[in-house]
């Protein structure tokens, strides 16, 4: 093939190629189903009632036949706190805030960012690193 043709299929390759958002929502709802379904009854039941406590239950189950209306819950919750990083009804604080490790259920709409993830730190020299700022995602 003529080098200007390569580039030219090329080119069009790479501006026509889309990102591939395999973790986001879907990759998050896929994971909460197979938790779901390993969780133990009594886990099963706890956790179905705190989900409902969700103010976003309703949406979540709409439609849905009584019978899986828990399980439809636990998955589209598995987006819920990506979900509420973009609602303007909800605030965002920082770790260092006297908020931070306070958990007041949905009546207080604080997004806590650092409760999704924990940054692990490591060394690649064996130079000591701090432990991970609290709270997180593991604490």
């Amino acid at each position: 093939m003529h080098p200007i043709r390569t580039a030219s299929v090329g080119i069009l390759l790479a501006i026509s190629a889309t990102p591939a958002f395999a973790w986001w929502g879907g990759g998050h709802m896929q994971i909460a189903a197979v938790a779901y379904a390993a969780l133990e009854p009594d886990v099963r039941q706890k956790v179905d009632g705190l989900i409902a406590l969700n103010p976003d239950y309703p949406n979540w189950t709409s439609g849905v036949p009584d019978a899986e209306k828990a399980e439809a819950a636990f998955v589209h919750a598995a987006t819920w706190a990506d979900d509420i990083k973009r609602d303007r009804n909800y605030a965002r604080d920082d770790i260092g805030d006297e908020t931070a490790a306070q958990n007041h259920g949905y009546a207080v709409k604080i997004v806590h960012d650092y409760w999704h993830y924990v940054d692990l730190p490591f060394s690649t020299d064996e130079t000591e690193v701090r432990p991970p700022a609290t709270p997180n995602a593991l604490t």
